[in-house]
């Protein structure tokens, strides 16, 4: 009788940590949350498939260089953006030790695995993203057939870059800061990558233009400096293109180079740093700093007795829902992991739609984006919500259901405030405050009062589809909800609706009367969602 084969460890580990990726780390209810994940997949991968459609449209009137690399701008700043907000929840996972126990397994085997599952997942994402880009790349200019395998490399090519460079940045910052101040920018450093990738996806479509890309080699030396550059050039170089072939040779070989390079150093010239660094962010952090012998958050003790919270959360459940919520929005760390990252987007992309516009007066085109750019952060408190939904201490959740409560609306409010006061309204004064800055104007001021009249409704949206507690949820159910992503898509319906008439009442000059339309709107909406959040029943917590 042979032996069973035993599987390479490599193989069993990128198979352990797909599943954590996509079927999380509960067991229990698979059998009724298989069905959601699978349908929020595929919603997902839909929701990038028709996005897709947009930069696919200019096919037929650009050549395969330029077509590729506006393709490869749209797949670094969504595929990579969902790269980069998964990253430090997967290499940084608390039970890591529980499972793997006394296993031999070396630090860079466990990177090589944890990377090849995030650069797969991108992968999955932006083939769906790129799904129209490859079909109507046939009809660029110099395009052959081989510009279809020639994509599909590249684009691999791109999420490993993508991965590798992120894993680059950690290995990188827990070599020099260690376990203590790297525990605390972690979240930090997430939220920049993003930003990161954010910024150089939205270079490529709106600076770089088909005429310039057609004329690389009188091109400013700065375009070089632009990742998807490189990897269109190599779709070009293998795909056929009209331009030049010793104009591609160089950005072409910096994609091979640069992902060469960079998952050397991250996977091997590193992977001793991030072991340590996973041993040191696993180890019990419970003794506290010599001269620390104050409580921790008497200074959120403090805050709510003082106006106007005292006002506001007169509740006293609704206070310390409150206080609850705060708290771990400023030092969890898995929240801050999951909710910063993912957040991050609706923070920059307001920015982006102002500053798209020219820089006119009062009647600029920039300022008549402003409203809609306002409206666009309704998204914020919902997003914010469905991450403070879920935690790694779900369980214990269930104090909720023992405690005297009345209801479970108190808890919700509690932490829906927190969030409109922690996040939505500073992040409000902020791109206002921006936008005045670079307008030179106080019109923006007045183009964020609608949006300031419809966040407190928008963030009931959350509540009223389920009861909401909060960190009731294991973190696992936050991916790939086709609930989440309907409430998103009409939240953003919603929003840029209210955005463009608020533009729109402000050029032809009934602003104000608008706003008191809005505003009667909006009350009574506010009292009818919280009037059917009372009548939903508060279910029992289940065994």
């Amino acid at each position: 009788m042979s032996a069973r084969a035993v599987p390479p460890p490599d193989k069993v580990l990128r198979t352990l940590f797909w599943k954590l990726l996509f079927r999380g780390r509960v067991a229990q209810q698979m059998g009724a949350q298989k069905t959601k994940r699978q349908l929020g997949l595929g919603l997902t991968l839909l929701i990038y498939a028709v996005v897709g459609i947009l930069p696919a449209m200019s096919a037929r009137v650009a050549d395969s260089f330029s077509f590729a690399s506006v393709l490869h701008g749209f797949t670094f700043m969504f595929a990579s953006l969902t790269l980069a907000s998964n990253a430090g929840t997967m290499l940084f996972m608390k039970e890591e030790a529980e499972i793997l126990l006394h296993r031999p397994v070396t630090p860079q085997q466990m990177l090589r695995a944890k990377c090849a599952v995030l650069a797969g997942f991108a992968l999955l994402l932006a083939l769906a993203l790129n799904l129209a880009g490859i079909i109507a790349g046939l009809w660029t200019k110099g395009a052959t057939w081989r510009f279809i395998p020639a994509h599909l490399f590249s684009t691999a090519l791109l999420m490993l870059f993508s991965a590798a460079s992120i894993i680059l940045v950690y290995n990188v910052c827990l070599k020099w800061f260690g376990r203590e101040r790297f525990d605390n920018l972690l979240a930090t450093l997430q939220s920049l990558l993003v930003f990161l990738m954010i910024i150089s996806g939205q270079i490529m479509p709106r600076l770089v233009q088909f005429d310039t890309l057609r004329h690389l080699e009188h091109a400013s030396g700065w375009l070089l400096a632009l990742p998807p550059l490189w990897f269109g050039a190599l779709d070009a170089l293998l795909g056929g293109s009209t331009m030049n072939p010793a104009a591609l040779w160089l950005p072409a070989a910096l994609a091979v180079l640069a992902t060469a390079v960079t998952s050397w150093l991250a996977l091997e010239k590193l992977g001793s740093a991030y072991g340590q660094g996973l041993m040191n962010l696993n180890e019990s952090a419970g003794t506290p700093k010599e001269g620390r012998s104050k409580p921790r958050g008497r200074w959120l003790s403090a805050l709510v007795k003082l106006p106007p919270l005292r006002w506001w959360l007169r509740d006293p459940v609704q206070r310390h829902a409150f206080k609850l919520t705060t708290a771990y929005l400023v030092r969890d760390r898995e929240v801050k992991l999951r909710l910063y990252p993912g957040i991050a987007p609706l923070l920059i992309m307001p920015l982006f739609m102002t500053f798209t516009g020219r820089r006119g007066g009062a009647g600029g085109d920039a300022l008549m984006l402003q409203a809609f750019a306002t409206c666009f952060l309704g998204m914020l408190p919902m997003q914010a919500l469905m991450f403070l939904r879920c935690s790694g201490h779900w369980r214990a959740a269930a104090f909720f259901h023992t405690a005297p409560l009345p209801h479970w609306t108190p808890l919700f409010h509690g932490a829906r405030k927190a969030v409109l006061a922690v996040l939505t309204f500073p992040v409000l004064l902020l791109q206002v405050g921006v936008m005045c800055a670079v307008q030179h104007s106080l019109a923006p001021l007045a183009l964020s009062l609608p949006a300031l009249l419809l966040l407190p409704v928008l963030s009931l949206v959350s509540g009223l589809i389920s009861q909401w507690l909060p960190l009731s949820k294991p973190p696992e159910e936050i991916k790939n909800t086709a609930s989440g992503c309907l409430m998103m898509a009409g939240t953003l319906l919603v929003a840029g609706m209210v955005g463009g008439l608020a533009s729109w009442m402000w050029h032809l000059g009934h602003f104000r009367p608008f706003l008191a339309i809005e505003a009667v709107l909006m009350a009574g909406a506010f009292f009818l969602m919280q009037h059917l959040m009372r009548d939903t029943p508060w279910v029992a917590a289940k065994e």
